[in-house]
């Protein structure tokens, strides 16, 4: 059963940032008991923009193609036609 609000289908979406402020606020109270666990958050944010890069570079490895531009080169199947 769909409840509609004064927002239509949108009623629910409060509940999204509602979650990530209480994370939020659970992370600084525990980064404020134990200092130390900012130095994990800080070296696991590196190691995923790590990840996150070698996983660009992998996208871009197959994309990426180089194209001489000679004149007098033959074709690749060894005739004389001019590419």
């Amino acid at each position: 059963m769909i409840i509609r609000g004064p927002l239509g289908n949108a009623q629910g979406f409060w509940l999204t940032p509602a979650i990530f402020g209480a994370a939020l606020i659970a992370a600084g109270v525990l980064i404020y008991l134990n200092p130390n666990l900012l130095a994990y958050f800080v070296a696991g944010l590196f190691v995923l923009g790590g990840v996150a890069m070698l996983g660009v570079a992998w996208q871009m490895r197959g994309r990426v193609t180089y194209r001489r531009f000679d004149e007098h080169r033959n074709a690749p199947d060894g005739s004389d036609e001019r590419l």
